[in-house]
């Protein structure tokens, strides 16, 4: 099947196809529509081509020289879901990317920081100041409960308990869980409540801006990244670091799996499962280093 003669097909069918996929996010959306793009745009370039099995692997091939193996899987996984609709609408015979195999995902553990450098990080903030008490109380509460970021972000007021060190946190998937905190950070968090309520009583967001506004995810990240680079930790670091930390310490101390997995929010254990693989590597190193016959 030569490309000319279903070209203008294939893109008719592009604004049909979005208008079922509504439901994702805009960031999803628009790494689809960038995929779908980019196979057209190769495909103008090729116009004398076949639409073939070989055509599609010479543009997943062309496509590897300037993307990486993450980029790749993507824009696979997209084009065949776009080849499959193309395909219901009989714009197509057969939907080529079934037969792509894509790049296995290289497992890569989380960079972890210890116990010292989140220390570290802490003894850094201003907490005289009110925008240091905030900053204090956001990592605090990340590194004691495990939270992601866009759980901190939408935090309110009445999730928080710190009467008996309690939250219910809206997380990944639309799904609540419940998540416990320290006595410690229970006074992180009281003193920021302190010099909260004189922002803006009408905001039910926990964590505001200078303008009393909710705190955004990027503004979140930020702050937690200012102090990994002041206190000069790994440049790797992130804001997902603490709840990577927060997990493997806890398994560190010997806490149950299956608590681990609830308090994370992970829906299966084999998600939750990356950290005991973090301890046995911190115990191999540990053995390395400390064993006469290592």
């Amino acid at each position: 099947m030569k490309i000319k003669n279903i070209l203008d097909r294939f893109e008719k069918q592009i604004d049909p196809f979005f208008s079922n996929r509504k439901h994702l996010s805009k960031y999803s959306l628009r790494n689809q529509r960038q995929d779908i793009d980019s196979i057209i745009v190769y495909f103008k370039k090729n116009i004398s081509k076949e639409l073939n099995i070989d055509s599609i692997r010479k543009f997943i091939s062309e496509s590897k020289s300037n993307k990486s193996d993450a980029s790749i899987r993507r824009i696979i996984s997209n084009l065949k879901i776009y080849f499959e609709f193309l395909l219901e609408k009989k714009i197509l015979s057969k939907n080529f990317f079934s037969e792509i195999s894509t790049p296995k995902a290289e497992k890569k553990l989380p960079s972890i920081a210890t116990t010292e450098e989140i220390d570290k990080m802490i003894s850094l903030i201003d907490i005289s100041s009110n925008l240091g008490k905030r900053d204090h109380a956001i990592i605090e509460f990340i590194y004691s409960a495990g939270l992601r970021v866009s759980e901190v972000n939408g935090l309110n007021l009445n999730d928080i308990d710190t009467k008996i060190n309690q939250a219910i946190i809206f997380g990944k998937g639309s799904k609540y869980r419940s998540v416990i905190f320290s006595n410690s950070t229970s006074k992180v968090l009281k003193k920021y409540l302190n010099i909260r309520s004189n922002q803006n009583s009408k905001e039910q967001a926990f964590f505001l801006s200078k303008s009393g506004s909710r705190l955004s995810i990027r503004s979140i990240q930020h702050i937690v990244k200012k102090y990994i680079n002041l206190a000069e930790l790994n440049p790797n670091y992130h804001t997902h670091t603490l709840r990577h930390s927060f997990a493997t310490h806890l398994l560190d101390g010997g806490a149950d799996l299956r608590v681990v997995q609830e308090l994370l929010g992970h829906t299966s254990p084999k998600t939750t499962e990356i950290y005991t693989h973090i301890s046995v590597e911190k115990s191999r190193d540990v053995y390395t280093k400390a064993h006469p016959k290592a």
